[in-house]
This record gives structure tokens, C-alpha cells and sequence, in this order.
């Protein structure tokens, strides 16, 4: 009895000594973590005449002194210069027709619109392309147009996401129609080129 007993008290200073009641567990623990945090990345589309530099608005071509026939071209670069990957990019074309100062006497014989310009009426686009990495499609549906026609149109010009960092080049080609006529004499064509972007969608 004796044995029993003292076996019975080392049993409960045992679990005294490790903290343990029973029925009752005083063992504890716990996890933290800190400075958990959501942020969200830049969204920066810039555009360049040369590839070099790039800006958030910036002239990008000035053609004078056309007459019926002539053809320019120009190229300008778009570049993603923030944090997240572009899966749309849209470009508008914005028209203004003005009257240059006062009609010609040779314009005033055939112009009944003498408050509004008559050129992007008579300009053809003729080239409309990308290239990105190398590669160069060209967006056929609106060769052929004028820029009367495309003009608020938004044209997209994504095939697949422009990363950060990447750069596409867009070309543009225009002719003034041949059969051109003296409505449009010393008109001009105001165009304001405008870019829709969107991130990518997850």
C-alpha cells in the first residue's frame, strides 16, 4: 500500500513538473505573420517618333503642301513602361477638318462649307501595320479607307500582350487622292492619335 501510494505521488509530481493537469492540457502556441501587404503595379503606355525616347504625348508627324497623288509615311513606337502587361491596345483616330484661313477663289467656287474643312474627305490610308518582336502584321480591314471613315474608330492592334518593357512599331500610310479637288485646297486635317489600354485579364 505504501509502494502504491508513493508510486501515485511520483506519477503527480511528474505531471506537476511538466505542466500537465489532467483532463486539462497547458501546453500553448501561436503563429503570426506581419506586413502581409496588396499593391498594385504601375500601368504606364508611352509613345515615341524614333524608338529611342519615350513619352506620354508628343508630336508625331506634320506633312505640308500635299497635292493630289502625293503619299507620306511615318512610323511611331509604343512601349509599356510600367509593371503590367497590356492585353488591349486601342488606337483612335481623331479628326478635325479646318479651313485654313480664307478660301482660295478657285476653292470658294466649288466649297459651300466654308467653316469646315474638306481634306480627310480625300485622303486614303494605304498602309496600317504593326511589328512586334520582328514580326509584322497588317491590319488590312482598314487599307483602302479614308480617313474620314476611321475617324473616332477604335482599332486595336494587340495580337497577343505587350509585357513590360516590350515595344511594338506602328506604320501609317496615307495618300491624297488623285482626283482630289480644289474643295480641299489649303485645308487641313487636325489628328489627334489616342491610346486605349487595358491590363491583362487573370
Amino acid at each position: 500500500m505504501e509502494k502504491l501510494l508513493l508510486a501515485m505521488l511520483l506519477v503527480g509530481i511528474i505531471l506537476g513538473a511538466t505542466g500537465i493537469q489532467v483532463g486539462n492540457a497547458l501546453f500553448s502556441d501561436r503563429s503570426l505573420s506581419e506586413g502581409n501587404e496588396i499593391s498594385t503595379g504601375e500601368f504606364d503606355i508611352r509613345i515615341s517618333k524614333d524608338g529611342s525616347r519615350f513619352y506620354d504625348d508628343v508630336k508625331l508627324f506634320e506633312f505640308s503642301n500635299l497635292k493630289p497623288g502625293d503619299s507620306r509615311e511615318f512610323n511611331f513606337y509604343i512601349k509599356n513602361s510600367g509593371d503590367i502587361s497590356v492585353s488591349t491596345l486601342m488606337l483612335s483616330f481623331n479628326v478635325e477638318d479646318l479651313e485654313n484661313g480664307k478660301p482660295t477663289a478657285a476653292e470658294s467656287l466649288v466649297d459651300n462649307t466654308t467653316d469646315i474643312g474638306e481634306l480627310s474627305k480625300n485622303i486614303v490610308i494605304t498602309k496600317l501595320s504593326v511589328t512586334k518582336e520582328g514580326q509584322t502584321y497588317t491590319l488590312d480591314q482598314y487599307i483602302g479607307k479614308l480617313l474620314k471613315e476611321i475617324n473616332g474608330t477604335s482599332i486595336s492592334l494587340l495580337k497577343e500582350s505587350l509585357t513590360p518593357g516590350e515595344q511594338l512599331k506602328v506604320t501609317i500610310g496615307f495618300k491624297l487622292k488623285e482626283d482630289a479637288g480644289n474643295e480641299c485646297q489649303t485645308d487641313t486635317a487636325r489628328i489627334t492619335l489616342k491610346h486605349l489600354r487595358r491590363a491583362v485579364s487573370f
